[in-house]
């Protein structure tokens, strides 16, 4: 009976296309995230190890120059920290800059000029394993699926086996139906395993809780699919319901959220401050130098009596100036990270109308390539700047010359790695259970009246 129902699955060539093209997505899928994770590591290891080659130049100089302008051609790397997951479910990582260098001038301008890609352009993400398993996974399921009945009636084998005692008819649907979902369940494991020996990843209660979402999110749709067979109406017909519903969860549903939220969040702090920044540091050129930094002894009064300097030009007031032009811009900075954190929680009271977007928000939570972990990537940059502006400051205010055993101590980013939003990923596998407990109810109920025509 196997042997028949796994000919009877494979032997159309729809199935055999479908299946085709779905395991070399999803391969395809899992080989350039991993290229793409790779080359993230590189650019970010190849960061530090130039860093450490220009100090080490420096040092064999001998005669380093001032403080002031080291500090100016000094980017020193920084990195977000990306667990191997990124490359299977790349969320933002694809959009934003992974290992940025940072000097002491003013950080927006240093954040916003280096985007090479509008990250709010590419919410729904690009080609990766979650893109896979999200939207092209339900079209193969609606093709193994839907037409079942449709074929039995057709064929005549429904009606005949109907004459027997017990079912026979219904028990061998809902077999096929079965066996369907327990081959595509396996691929969906053995892809996740393939993942798992390229990227290192370890079989762990993460690895499973991932494996059993995405076997829940299959189970959902091969429950869709059982509702629509159970209508018990032609092929053609099946087959527009099971794509009507697809477009409906995948395009309509997260196109009209985004949508939405596009009206309610017009605001564009970040591009303010970045705007405003700009023209704060070439106004600065045309005014009192002095004032500003009796300005920037306000936030540093340890300075208040080394402000002076001969000449049209110093690197203390240039530098006083960046940090000044950040502090006037902090209200647009601390309204972006407000207005993403306020975006995000609409979509999450509302993503639910959409189980591919609940899905994908789930990954990319759980593999923090989220937008919220992306910008806990930038708090970190921004404490780091801080970090390396203090470092300076004394050197430029006290006229202190530069050693080789100062340039050791320039401090060095200390990347940390986001935390898990674990909360997002059983969120989805509860609410898959739910309504694949729902749907099943309604299988029952269908296939109890199921009529013999």
């Amino acid at each position: 009976m196997l042997k028949f129902e796994l000919k009877r699955l494979l032997s159309p060539r729809a199935n055999q296309i479908s299946l085709l093209v779905f395991v070399l997505s999803a391969l395809l899928a899992i080989f350039l995230g991993a290229n793409a994770y790779k080359n993230i590591r590189k650019d970010q290891v190849i960061a530090n190890i130039v860093f450490d080659k220009e100090r080490a130049h420096l040092k064999e100089r001998g005669n380093l120059p001032e403080m002031g302008s080291l500090a100016y051609y000094a980017k020193a790397p920084t990195q977000w920290q990306l667990s191997p997951w990124a490359a299977l479910f790349t969320g933002q990582s694809q959009n934003n800059l992974a290992a940025m260098k940072i000097n002491a001038l003013a950080l927006q301008g240093q954040i916003y000029n280096k985007e090479v890609i509008n990250p709010s352009k590419h919410r729904a993400g690009g080609f990766d394993l979650g893109f896979v398993l999200a939207y092209i996974l339900p079209i193969l399921i609606g093709v193994l699926c839907v037409n079942l009945l449709s074929d039995e009636r057709q064929s005549g084998r429904f009606r005949l086996l109907s004459a027997f005692a017990g079912n026979a008819a219904k028990k061998i649907l809902i077999r096929a139906l079965l066996l369907r979902f327990y081959m595509v369940s396996g691929l969906i494991v053995i892809l996740f395993i393939v993942a798992a020996v390229l990227l290192s990843l370890p079989l762990n209660g993460v690895f499973l809780s991932v494996v059993g979402l995405s076997i829940a999110y299959c189970a959902l749709w091969f429950l869709i699919a059982g509702v629509i067979v159970s209508l018990n109406l032609t092929g053609l017909f099946n087959s527009l319901a099971f794509i009507s519903v697809w477009l409906v969860f995948a395009v309509l549903i997260p196109g009209a959220i985004h949508l939405v939220l596009n009206q309610q969040y017009t605001q564009q702090p970040a591009l303010q401050a970045s705007v405003e920044q700009r023209l704060i540091l070439n106004d600065g050129w045309d005014q009192d130098m002095q004032a500003a930094l009796t300005r920037f002894s306000k936030q540093y009064p340890q300075f208040s009596e080394k402000l002076s300097f001969e000449g049209r030009f110093h690197w203390k007031w240039y530098y006083a100036m960046h940090q000044l032009s950040d502090l006037a811009v902090q209200e647009h900075w601390q309204a972006h990270l407000a207005l993403q954190q306020a975006r995000d929680n609409s979509l999450s009271r509302i993503d639910w109308l959409s189980p591919n977007l609940v899905y994908q928000r789930a990954l990319n939570s759980f593999s923090g390539t989220d937008t919220l972990a992306y910008q806990r990537y930038l708090l970190q940059v921004s404490a780091y700047h801080k970090q390396v502006s203090e470092f300076i400051y004394p050197y430029l205010f006290n006229d202190t010359p530069v050693t080789n055993a100062d340039l050791d101590l320039f401090p060095a980013f200390e990347p940390s790695i986001s935390p898990v939003r674990s909360n997002e990923l059983y969120y989805g596998i509860v609410l898959f259970v739910i309504l694949c407990g729902l749907f099943t109810a309604i299988i029952r109920i269908r296939f109890r009246h199921l009529a013999v025509t």
